[in-house]
């Protein structure tokens, strides 16, 4: 009896340990295998189309992820270097922009300033005059631009982390695709829950996932890239970057890409280039509305039953924590909370949901 104790305590002791050290080894790429786990739940129906015509996984699998790395990889090293040369310019041409007269003349113009903005102004302890003014968007401009290049930087000097991180996740993706039944059927054994609990948390996890990456994602795309040519349109500069942004901003719901098109259209009214403002701002508008209430809601149907707001909130908090991926993370942790909230409610309470 003591002997079986011992074993038992042995065996426990070493599983800890064992576990700490997988999780110790597996710690650096996390980020890496979510996001993989990420693709390959959303490429999946890819994966069995082809597969349906070629009847051979492996070979369907290397296809999607050839796809994964036209698709995202080589696209997004382009954007990356063509980002950290707009951040740049950018910062040195707001900076030229500052010293022009005609930016002085715009503020120097009662008519775009009324009492009220003064009055902000005195609130805020601050003399209202161009020098304040200038000294404000400077600075503004300055934190921005400085923050979007030195996360461009980080990446160009960790190259070869960039590289390993992608290879990591494509193999983890190839892997999942040819083996994610085995997969899945190994990790829900580990796991103490029933097993229709596991099916609906993994059931809620695809939903959001699907929602997020191709619902928000095809949505984000298309109001960047048409709020892009747009900008184009108004000759508005550093396209990449502003086009970007867009696209990155267009997940977060409620504001989306108004953060930037708004305070352009401001831009073009206080240079004096009404009429350029005004189309910029309904045609920016335009999109917006009919992505988030026509397309988003027949795309995507009813497989998101999270309220807007705590989607918004759920990202927002995501990008704070884990930064861009928190984009995909934040919805993610949320649904998989909101499930056990009501496997709670449902299977160990009387309480209904």
């Amino acid at each position: 009896m003591n002997d079986s104790k011992h074993s038992i305590v042995v065996f426990f002791v070493g599983y800890i340990v064992l576990f700490y050290l997988l999780g110790l080894m597996l710690w650096p790429f996390l980020s890496s295998i979510i996001f993989a786990g990420i693709l390959a739940g959303s490429f999946s129906p890819l994966m069995n189309l082809i597969n349906n015509r070629l009847q051979h996984p492996k070979w369907s699998a290397s296809l999607v992820c050839l796809i994964i790395v036209l698709a995202i990889f080589l696209p997004s090293v382009f954007i990356i270097i063509k980002l950290s040369e707009e951040a740049l310019n950018l910062y040195q041409a707001i900076g030229v922009y500052l010293s022009n007269k005609d930016f002085e003349q715009i503020f120097a113009n009662k008519k775009y300033f009324p009492d009220l903005v003064k009055k902000t102004f005195e609130l805020m302890h601050l003399e209202f005059n161009f020098d304040t003014i200038k000294g404000i968007v400077l600075e503004a401009s300055k934190n921005a631009s400085s923050a979007v290049f030195d996360i461009i930087n980080s990446w160009i000097s960790n190259i070869f982390s960039f590289f390993l991180h992608f290879i990591i996740m494509l193999i983890v993706i190839f892997t999942l695709l040819v083996d994610g039944a085995r997969i899945k059927s190994f990790i829900l054994a580990l796991s103490p829950l029933p097993d229709d609990e596991e099916e609906l948390v993994i059931d809620r996890f695809n939903q959001i996932n699907y929602v997020t990456l191709i619902g928000n994602g095809i949505g984000a795309l298309i109001q960047g890239v048409l709020a892009g040519i747009g900008f184009w349109v108004a000759g508005i500069e550093s396209l990449t970057l502003w086009t970007t942004m867009m696209i990155v901003l267009a997940f977060i719901p409620l504001v989306g890409i108004s953060i930037i098109y708004i305070p352009v259209c401001l831009y073009l009214l206080l240079s004096g280039d009404t009429i350029t403002s005004i189309m910029l701002f309904s045609y920016c508008t335009l999109i917006s509305l009919v992505v988030e209430n026509w397309f988003k809601p027949r795309f995507v149907g009813n497989r998101s039953e999270i309220n807007s707001t705590a989607i918004f909130l759920s990202i927002v908090g995501g990008l704070a924590v884990f930064g861009i991926p928190g984009i995909f993370y934040g919805p993610l942790i949320i649904s998989i909370f909101l499930t056990f909230v009501d496997l709670y409610h449902k299977r160990y309470t009387d309480t209904p949901v």
